[in-house]
């Protein structure tokens, strides 16, 4: 698919010449009630409004109703499974249905082999359901059962969101550009800027500038100086289910005004590809990156040292296939002080287009996921602290029910987080040659595809 960043640029100038415009989408095929697109120019939201959405009455929050807490209502969870069935609240007195930018918007492969519900709320993917070896609908994507939570959760773990303008670790919060040095938010130990500071792109509300019943494109007006960064920039996420259980994603930025500026995005998308069923932990999950010979060099706080050495016989090489676990006790501190497990980019010399750069495999559920990108870099996080203070309730579809009880939350080193990207802090670190700035003259352009099959 052609990058779909000039339309986007159309529609979000087209909120300032008409009041309200209403689209309908028919997803009977797919069996979900038919939406309306709603799109104003007035308040510059878009909501997807279902035929079985109730208003919330005043003093109650919009979504679940839980008082702000994680987890939701059993009766908000349609058997279980929110994106093969759509939710009905007939039944369930004390949820609302989520609006903007917490509703859903549910969509399947033409060919059903492939079914995820994304949220405009960060341009969040919060399901992903495939078929394991035995031919039954795995969620394997982690997230919350309250939508309103990928808002309001003081945890904020960054499910499944696009992340930017800058992914991954900026060095004590500073750059510079053109001889101008510029200052954004230390929002990680007070040391760096993560994901593009206090209010990144997983902190905002989306535009809906395209959808149907097998694809969805969010587009972010991401202002001049916002959390320190240079430009007006006009950021987009396409998310395409294709045919035999393929999951494309289109990541494209353009600076609008004369400025300079540094954007790296990413899917900042948690895994377990055995749904937390039969297995609860992701260690046992085998890793091949073919492709990748050198890794970048952190330091404690996961700052990169600017050294990239070679992976042969590290606990970074995974140029064979191993599993997580054959060297998971040899990584005190990889992932920085006393921490076990990986937190690491991985680059790649060189690699085809298409050929897959990294493939994971669940012995559980048989799920394997094979990925190709235009990128050259992949940072893998094994969950090593998703516990931490503030426990997280594993969804209903992977054996959560709504509560932080001990085996129904999401454990350390339970899942694994995959971003496909370039070099992370590579703005500060020039010997590196990596070109990670971006001006009206120089689009930003993002590409992958995550295919899923079964091994016996």
């Amino acid at each position: 698919m052609r990058s779909l960043l000039p339309f986007v640029s159309l529609a979000l100038s087209a909120w300032n010449a008409a009041a309200q415009t209403t689209t309908t989408v028919s997803t009977a095929a797919s069996g979900v009630a038919t939406s309306t697109l709603i799109t104003s120019a007035a308040t510059g939201t878009s909501t997807l409004a279902s035929s079985t959405s109730t208003a919330a009455s005043a003093g109650q929050t919009p979504g679940f109703v839980n008082n702000g807490t994680v987890g939701s209502y059993p009766c908000a969870v349609a058997n279980g499974l929110p994106a093969l069935a759509g939710t009905t609240l007939a039944d369930c007195p004390d949820a609302l249905q989520p609006v903007y930018p917490y509703n859903a918007i549910d969509l399947r492969a033409p060919d059903d082999s492939l079914r995820a519900s994304f949220l405009p709320a960060g341009a969040a993917i919060s399901e992903l359901w495939v078929k394991d070896r035995n031919g039954v609908f795995r969620d394997i994507v982690l997230g919350f059962d309250n939508k309103t939570n990928y808002g309001t959760d003081l945890a904020h773990p960054y499910f499944g969101p696009q992340v930017g303008r800058y992914a991954n670790r900026i060095k004590n919060g500073t750059f510079t550009i053109d001889g101008e040095t510029y200052h954004t938010p230390l929002n990680e130990n007070g040391r760096d800027t993560l994901h593009g500071g206090f209010v990144g792109y997983d902190r905002s509300s989306y535009q809906i500038t395209s959808l149907n019943s097998s694809a969805v494109t969010f587009a972010l007006h991401d202002p001049d100086g916002n959390q320190g960064f240079p430009g007006s920039v006009i950021a987009s996420a396409t998310y395409i289910l294709e045919n035999n259980a393929t999951w494309r994603i289109e990541m494209d930025a353009r600076v609008t005004d004369h400025k300079k500026t540094p954007i790296m995005l990413s899917s900042h998308t948690y895994w377990n590809l055995a749904a937390y069923n039969g297995s609860q932990t992701v260690l046992d999950h085998i890793v091949h990156m073919p492709r990748v010979d050198k890794y970048i060099k952190t330091d404690q706080y996961l700052i990169p040292t600017g050294e990239i050495p070679s992976v042969n016989g590290t606990v970074f090489d995974f140029q064979t296939p191993r599993a997580f676990s054959e060297r998971f006790n040899d990584t005190l501190g990889v992932c920085g002080g006393s921490c076990k497990g990986w937190d690491s980019c991985f680059v790649m010399s060189s690699h085809a287009r298409d050929e897959p750069v990294l493939e994971v495999t669940s012995p559980t559920s048989g799920i394997k996921m094979s990925v190709t990108t235009d990128q050259d870099a992949i940072q893998l996080y094994t969950c090593n602290g998703i516990k931490g203070s503030r426990s997280l309730p594993r969804k209903r579809s992977q054996g959560g029910d709504g509560t932080t009880d001990a085996g129904k939350i999401y454990d350390n080193h339970s899942c694994v987080v995959i971003e496909m990207e370039d070099y992370i802090d590579g703005i500060n670190n020039p010997q590196w040659n990596r070109n990670q700035i971006y001006s009206q003259h120089r689009p930003y352009h993002w590409r992958a595809e995550y295919r899923f099959s079964t091994v016996a």
